[in-house]
């Protein structure tokens, strides 16, 4: 009886297995055959992902970009570093450090590094510093050697350049190399993480992965339902029949794959029978709280990414549920997250302009003031 019980079990139900569409990309790390590269996350896109999450889901957006902000400041300057290239002007291209440090801190924000290319002139002094995607950059273990790629998703096996890590102070042992070996450290990279035990570096908000998944997932859905007419979401029975296991897998998941999912929500399914005697039935659950479920659902995962990064939401111009947030709050509210936050980046930030130039203090950045004025911003 017992072996009759389990084996009507398996066939009601072998084929009802968790579906879950998986889009996260993990962050690995594995050399690619054959060659000393580190891997940057599943099919090295694991920046490329994070880039995407950015892009698509608003909380993330609007934490990273107001902390850029503060980061950036009221402004910065930095000591002239040659004849020719004074002004706040980072190479012979023009960049200036105001923009160049807006690129480096997005950067950090977004995957927790940032690299920036060093040029040296004939006498190994660096020259010129220009900003360089931490997209394009992948590395070997010990991060001594660097491969630029525009496209790594085909394996960087096209355009790639091969650079060696920037060594600080080489200028003084400049005479001392040979041509070759100056020719190789004539342009080189300083890689920056915020982090020493893997290869390369994690964002802040590396273990609110999923919430931002999540996030990005009810918009769709809800998207997909205005695009749908509001149509319920729908059970269906087949009538005619119990086929084997094999069979009710196929038929799950080719439903699965064309009416499951966020952008699916909504969907009506029409079904075509031989007669009426086989025909589907299709029976519409009941879902009164279904909006109650996703505002709360939405609730839980936006307190997931700020607590990542340990922000509180009304500093980016989202209000909590409080009666009210004071200008005193506020303030108390920014002072704790520019000490937490946005001091530390800065420091990284400042800290890797000294290793280039080898002394201190060559960039200063000017605090971010919560006092605006019509001089500050030339509005009269």
């Amino acid at each position: 009886m017992a072996e009759e019980k389990r084996t009507r079990a398996n066939i009601a139900f072998a084929a009802i297995d968790p579906y879950l569409e998986q889009n996260i990309v993990l962050p690995t790390e594995k050399p690619i055959l054959g060659k000393d590269i580190i891997q940057w996350g599943d099919g090295n896109t694991y920046p490329d992902y994070l880039t995407d999450l950015v892009m698509t889901v608003p909380t993330l957006r609007s934490i990273i970009g107001g902390t850029v902000d503060f980061i950036c400041g009221d402004g910065m300057t930095i000591q002239p570093l040659r004849d020719g290239l004074d002004g706040g002007k980072m190479n012979n291209r023009g960049d200036l450090i105001a923009s160049q440090v807006r690129s480096v801190s997005r950067d950090e924000e977004k995957t927790g590094g940032f690299a920036l290319q060093v040029i040296r002139d004939f006498t190994g002094r660096p020259a010129e510093v220009y900003y360089i995607d931490i997209r394009f950059i992948r590395t070997n273990k010990d991060c001594s050697v660097f491969w630029y790629c525009e496209d790594w998703k085909k394996g960087g096996r096209r355009n790639t350049i091969i650079y060696p890590a920037f060594i600080p102070g080489l200028e003084n042992k400049w005479a001392e190399l040979s041509d070759e070996e100056r020719d190789r450290h004539a342009s080189s990279i300083l890689f920056v993480k915020d982090i020493d035990t893997q290869v390369y570096p994690a964002p802040a908000y590396a273990a609110a992965v999923k919430a931002c998944e999540t996030e990005r997932c009810i918009a769709d859905f809800h998207l997909s339902a205005i695009s749908n007419g509001f149509a319920p979401s729908m059970l269906i029975n087949f009538n005619n029949g119990t086929p084997d296991d094999r069979i009710k897998e196929e038929i799950e998941e080719a439903a699965t794959e064309k009416f499951g999912g966020p952008a699916n929500a909504a969907r009506v399914m029409f079904c075509w029978n031989d007669n009426k005697e086989s025909a589907t039935t299709i029976d519409v659950p009941q879902t009164e709280d279904f909006g109650e479920r996703y505002q709360a659902l939405s609730k839980f995962v936006r307190q997931q990414i700020f607590t990542a990064f340990r922000a509180n939401p009304n500093l980016f111009g989202i209000p909590t549920e409080s009666l009210g947030f004071s200008q005193e709050e506020y303030e108390s509210a920014f002072r704790l997250y520019n000490r937490t936050r946005v001091r530390p980046v800065q420091r990284m930030i400042c800290d890797a302009y000294d290793r280039i130039y080898g002394r201190t203090g060559v960039l200063t950045i000017k605090p971010f003031s919560l006092a605006e004025t019509a001089t500050e911003t030339n509005v009269e």
